[in-house]
């Protein structure tokens, strides 16, 4: 399972190619076609895209891991279009998204019941924080971008309970 970053700099058309060709899930919550793209979206056939809700992307993924439901939320570098040109992804709208991200995150706990809610973010470690405390019902942040070197996960605590955060390295 994977999330984005450097992967927009091919462009769009490149990025929905590559990920039709993963051989694995892509997914990114903070990923919406801009409103006046939906009228003549150029990749409305691809897999991942879901009109109603605007999300360029699977939002999630479950996967099975030791007999244990793992729901897998991504979350793609909120800044892309800020640290990317945007005419390589200009039908594209991306940020942080925590509203949406409470939204799914309650939503796949109540209809797909997984035993770990995992969100694979490439926030960056500050704002993964910051995401933890503001939205509930993640067990486990797993981050990169800042490559900060987490010995052990952080506790984050938040109305719903805990987080733990790390980040890659």
């Amino acid at each position: 399972v994977m999330t984005g970053h450097w992967e927009f700099t091919y462009g769009d058309e490149e990025v929905i190619r590559n990920i039709a060709e993963f051989q694995g899930a892509f997914v990114a919550q903070n990923v919406r076609v801009r409103e006046e793209a939906l009228f003549d979206y150029r990749f409305e056939d691809f897999a991942g895209f879901d009109e109603d809700s605007g999300l360029a992307f699977e939002p999630y993924v479950i996967k099975e891991v030791g007999g244990i439901k793992v729901a897998v939320i991504g979350q793609a570098f909120p800044y892309t279009p800020i640290a990317n040109p945007s005419r390589f992804i200009p039908d594209w709208t991306f940020g942080i998204e925590d509203g949406r991200m409470q939204e799914i995150v309650d939503r796949v706990r109540e209809q797909e019941k997984p035993g770990v809610v995992v969100v694979l973010s490439h926030n960056g470690m500050d704002v993964d924080l910051k995401l933890a405390s503001r939205v509930s019902g993640i067990d486990v942040i797993l981050g990169g971008h800042t490559h900060d070197g987490v010995p052990a996960p952080i506790r984050v605590e938040n109305s719903g309970g805990k987080t733990l955060v790390t980040n890659a390295g």
